[in-house]
């Protein structure tokens, strides 16, 4: 769902399908943190802007995770997801794991989401939720690992937030 400047905020029973905690590899080594990077729009605007921090993995097989969050402008980055993900895939390669991160609306409404975007056969973008998952979601607990041992680097809340695991559980 959409509205003029992003996506209708969802609950978090109505958001996408979940993820799976093993379509996220663990991440290595900051490489970008670039709070005003320029993306390739849709629409009227030439381009929009976000927040890009792009990590090694590591995992066995080389790659890269890049998260995209939404900074508020024109040009939502769900909207122009499927450009953001060529040009990463462009200066990155193939082995890469593209999330969307929504931060909460200043206004209290609406829930902070990760969602990992996934791009079909034809192009198009698909998403899947990587939180916030309903507790009795059968992929809660593998994705609420992931989140305490990795998301606060992404949304920047304390580890604690996610989880009630301790660090051996990533």
């Amino acid at each position: 769902m959409h509205h003029t400047g992003g996506r209708v905020p969802q609950s978090p029973i109505e958001g996408p399908t979940p993820a799976s905690a093993a379509d996220l590899p663990p991440l290595g080594e900051l490489l970008v943190d670039d709070p005003f990077w320029s993306y390739p729009a849709w629409g009227l605007a030439r381009e929009g802007a976000g927040h890009l921090r792009v990590w090694a993995t590591a995992a066995a097989a080389p790659g890269y995770l890049a998260v995209v969050t939404e900074t508020g402008g024109l040009t939502s980055v769900t909207e122009s997801a499927g450009r953001i993900w060529a040009g990463l895939a462009r200066r990155y390669g193939p082995c890469l794991v593209l999330p969307e991160h929504h931060p909460a609306p200043g206004s209290g409404e609406g829930t902070e989401t990760l969602d990992l975007v996934r791009i079909g056969a034809d192009g198009s973008p698909h998403w899947s939720r990587v939180w916030p998952i309903p507790e009795e979601n059968p992929r809660h607990a593998g994705l609420e690992r992931w989140m305490a041992g990795y998301g606060h680097q992404i949304v920047g809340r304390p580890a604690s937030w996610f989880d009630r695991c301790d660090d051996t559980n990533r």
